[in-house]
């Protein structure tokens, strides 16, 4: 049986580990741009971990997806 829809916390895991990997090689200001979030968020969750909002993460992901590395 397929599993087309994931969990969020899932889907919390996979954008973590692809922001913590690729991080240091992306545009960070850009992304944010993209999904319409403030400033510093992205940076925030890399250099001092804190916690990136659901709503964020799903934009996130959609927007990585859409790189196809995730």
């Amino acid at each position: 049986m397929l599993k087309n829809d994931m969990s969020a916390s899932n889907i919390r895991q996979r954008v973590e580990k692809w922001l913590t990997t690729y991080g240091h090689l992306i545009n960070k200001n850009a992304l944010e741009r993209e999904i319409n979030v403030s400033k510093g968020v992205i940076q925030k969750f890399i250099k001092y971990g804190k916690k990136i909002n659901d709503n964020h993460i799903k934009g996130l992901y959609k927007l990585i997806k859409k790189f196809g590395s995730i």
